[in-house]
């Protein structure tokens, strides 16, 4: 039997028929749908094509998406009983412009992805173009906040992808599709055991058996049909750039008796990707069973504070625990948290001016506190100088002044929530540029560089080294010896050795082998000791190290000798170096050792090379 066809077109073939799925993100952070869409004269798409739209936007910013909707229906009503079956989404990722490898595609991360959820309600607006069709616009707001991604940003990009779809209709509450059919890949409820009704063996007992309990019904997923697809807009595609970069900084104020107070320093660094004024309204710490004391009420410190590009700024706080927990509690008191809050700003377009543009960001992050008191607070503070040379070496770290390390552990004199930087420069023993007497300048080359061409830097050496005065002062005599050692030494010239320090590659560590634990007794192998266990972080440091880098320039100069140079003399030499991959490509540093007194120094502000391919 023939299932007969739907008289006339399906109602969904109407609806879908001229339907386009658009969004746009307006310039105006006060745009109103009514006064931009209905108000004034044209048509709509003249109208929308007139809306100031969004170049750049922020990281930390919740930015609204105006999602709008065209399709031909007959009047609102019949729009808005489609509108209950309509699918909305909307995902936000970022993408950078370009990658480190050549062989890989740019890193992308999704940060947001979400839906309209309440899809009825819509402002709707009725259209009408010059040939007499008429039109019918559903808008909807979507708010998405743009959040950092985990990815290393590289010239990144956010690019909104919207979705629309029709849902298929609900047979019981569509009449079209009463037919009285059943619905197909459904099993019905028959008695499989129906035939054994009549058996006087089961004496008159009737087995019953549904067909649905043994026959095998595919898992229910939508089809093509169930949700039909509505074309639009691809993706919109727009900058994003961060604006502010914040850190948080603790220290223990050295108090007695010692408090388990501790100073927190929030480290705010404005950007340089942003030509306005940013108002910072608000930074708010809330301590967990604890309090957080503002240290900030002098003048000039008071928020909200007017900032611009490349400010910085540092805040203090007192963080205290609550005296309940010291009361209470005799052992360390960690597992404190501490949540950090700041609001922005941005003055894009004043609120004085028509179509203000102000995003407003916010920055919300957890960092664990420990209110733990030190052993020994004041070990590891001398009072007195510690060990100076006169002559020390460059490789010895033995420093004094503001470079001495006390003996105690930095993270309990300065528990910092974030890594700090200050071990990694005191860490650094060799010599300082300006105290190695040397003055080298680089110069790239002036022409492209294509791969697998050689290049030249021509470095320029200045020996700013002083001679020694040989007039003796009035009523001093030098003896022969004297005046001929110092002679010696001060026309002695500087020799000095130049050597290219590429970059490291993460495989040149060498593989962490697996640690084994084994018991040699009389020369046997004790059979019954397992191999150790291996950490997580040590399997994943074995993992991160299995990659390998390309290598982006091999330096052709092994070693380049320059001198001797006397005081006040200049030396002209060639690093020479070919390029393998394309981009921007450097060395690490370019170390310089002098061969008389064996120190040494690191040039680490060093030209880039941008390598092109040959087309």
């Amino acid at each position: 039997m023939a299932v007969p066809d739907a008289p006339g077109r399906d109602a969904n073939d109407v609806f879908l028929e001229n339907a386009h799925l658009t969004y746009i993100v307006p310039f105006t952070t006060k745009f109103n749908p009514d006064e931009a869409l209905q108000q004034g004269e044209g048509s709509f798409e003249s109208k929308l094509a007139g809306i100031e739209l969004r170049d750049q936007l922020f990281f930390d910013e919740t930015v609204d998406v105006y999602l709008i909707l065209r399709t031909q229906c007959a009047d609102k009503q019949t729009l808005r009983l489609h509108l209950r079956r309509l699918v909305i989404t909307l995902d936000a990722q970022i993408v950078n412009s370009h990658s480190q490898d050549l062989n890989s595609p740019p890193a992308s991360e999704v940060i947001f992805s979400g839906g309209v959820e309440d899809v009825e309600d819509v402002f709707i607006v009725p259209d009408e173009v010059e040939d007499g069709t008429k039109f019918v616009y559903a808008v909807w707001k979507l708010s998405v906040f743009l959040g950092r991604p985990r990815i290393r940003l590289q010239m990144p990009s956010v690019v909104f992808s919207g979705t629309a779809g029709l849902k298929q209709a609900d047979p019981e509450n569509n009449p079209d599709q009463r037919d009285g059919y059943m619905l197909s890949c459904v099993p019905s409820g028959m008695n499989m055991l129906d035939s054994f009704a009549s058996d006087p063996m089961l004496g008159g007992i009737k087995p019953h058996l549904s067909a649905q309990r043994v026959s095998r019904v595919a898992p229910a997923t939508q089809s093509k049909e169930s949700l039909r697809r509505i074309p639009g807009l691809q993706n919109l595609k727009l900058k994003i750039f961060p604006l502010l970069h914040c850190r948080v900084r603790f220290s223990r104020p050295n108090t007695s008796p010692p408090s388990p107070a501790l100073i927190a320093l929030v480290e705010t660094d404005f950007t340089p990707y942003f030509d306005c004024e940013a108002s910072l309204n608000k930074i708010s710490l809330d301590v967990t069973n604890g309090t957080a004391e503002d240290l900030n009420n002098q003048p000039g410190m008071r928020l909200p504070l007017s900032c611009v590009a490349h400010d910085h700024l540092t805040f203090l706080y007192k963080l205290t625990p609550s005296s309940l927990d010291l009361a209470t509690t005799k052992g360390p008191i960690r597992d404190r948290d501490l949540v950090i809050t700041i609001e922005i700003s941005i003055l894009v377009r004043p609120d004085s001016e028509s179509n203000p543009c102000t995003p407003k960001l916010s920055m919300t992050w957890t960092t664990p506190l420990d209110f733990t008191l030190p052993v020994n607070p004041g070990f590891g503070q001398p009072m007195t100088q510690p060990i100076q040379r006169s002559h020390r070496p460059s490789q010895l770290s033995i420093s004094g002044g503001v470079d001495s390390q006390p003996l105690v552990s930095p993270s309990v004199i300065r528990p910092d929530a974030l890594p700090s930087l200050e071990a990694a420069v005191r860490s650094a023993t060799e010599t300082t540029l300006p105290d190695f007497g040397i003055t080298l300048t680089f110069t790239g080359p002036d022409k492209p560089v294509y791969v697998g061409e050689e290049f030249v830097w021509t470095v320029f050496v200045v020996n700013r080294s002083r001679p020694t005065s040989m007039i003796a002062p009035a009523g001093m005599h030098l003896s022969y010896s004297s005046m001929t050692a110092s002679m010696t030494a001060s026309s002695q010239a500087r020799k000095l050795m130049l050597l290219v320090v590429p970059h490291r590659r993460r495989n040149e560590g060498g593989a962490l082998g697996r640690p084994t634990m084994r018991g040699n007794m009389g020369g046997k192998k004790d059979s019954g000791m397992a191999d150790a266990v291996l950490d997580e972080n040590v399997v994943y440091a074995m993992q991160k190290a299995g990659g390998v880098d390309n290598t982006e320039v091999v330096c052709l100069s092994a070693d380049v000798r320059v001198g001797p140079l006397a005081a006040n003399a200049c030396s002209v030499v060639e690093l020479r170096f070919l390029a393998l991959r394309e981009g921007v490509v450097g060395v690490e540093a370019v170390k310089v050792v002098d061969l008389g007194s064996q120190e040494h120094v690191d040039v680490r502000e060093l030209p880039l090379v941008v390598v092109r391919r040959r087309e």
